[in-house]
């Protein structure tokens, strides 16, 4: 069940749990901010220590941020896999409320503006990684760090939806829903997202640069970019003045 607040315009949206909230979601802000689009962050069980993250970041910065939350209830068997998953699970529900969703990983940041789609969907397929089969190979088709859909294409985020829960609830389920939903939808309906809009190489130019495994800890151009976007400390003992 979502409770808290429902986005009613164009956002970039993400979801996480606490942990990652406070590791990445201040940089994703105020990235954000700088580029003067609103935000939705969905939360999972938010603790004391988000929600005042939370009222310190909308103070701070210029767009709208609204928030939603849910609780987990029993602990899913894959939890890794359910937070991969968790925007999308959440997305029919805060869709049919905005009137578009840019739909993000929660530690990417944005590098640089962009212009909303024509289209009423979007997302970034790709060639499988090499080296895979099966399962691995069907859930590397797709990059999950950018999709687009309007509310005209809540159809589109239900089956996504309705593929997850169908399971099984582990790594690539969120990836693999995508590309089974997307092959069908006609092409003239989808905006292609590529390299150009969306790296985890880190190139000068693009839109988002998302952190990939061991890359989101250890590469120092990203490390550095976040930093530089992660003014939280600087706002706190200043936000009263905002009050």
């Amino acid at each position: 069940m979502i409770y808290g607040e429902l986005p009613t315009k164009p956002v970039v949206y993400a979801a996480c749990d606490t942990k990652y909230f406070v590791e990445h979601a201040p940089s994703l802000i105020y990235s954000i901010n700088d580029i003067g689009k609103d935000i939705h962050i969905h939360i999972c069980e938010p603790d004391p220590t988000v929600l005042n993250m939370e009222a310190v970041l909308k103070k701070d910065i210029d767009v709208n941020m609204t928030c939603s939350y849910n609780d987990i209830g029993a602990t899913p068997i894959d939890v890794r896999a359910y937070y991969s998953c968790l925007r999308f699970m959440m997305l029919p529900n805060l869709l049919q409320h905005a009137d578009a969703m840019m739909i993000v990983d929660v530690d990417c940041v944005f590098m640089n503006n962009f212009e909303w789609p024509t289209t009423d969907t979007g997302y970034f397929p790709r060639k499988p990684l090499d080296g895979t089969i099966g399962w691995e190979a069907q859930g590397t088709k797709v990059a999950a760090g950018c999709v687009y859909l309007t509310s005209d294409a809540l159809n589109v985020a239900k089956a996504v939806n309705e593929r997850i829960k169908e399971g099984p609830m582990r790594w690539f389920i969120d990836q693999i829903a995508l590309a089974e939903t997307f092959a069908r939808v006609e092409d003239k309906d989808i905006t292609k997202f590529d390299g150009n809009f969306m790296d985890w190489e880190f190139i000068d130019g693009t839109v988002i640069w998302t952190g990939k495994g061991p890359r989101k800890y250890e590469n120092q151009k990203y490390l550095n970019a976040k930093k530089k976007f992660n003014r939280l400390s600087n706002a706190i003992p200043n936000i009263w003045d905002k009050a």
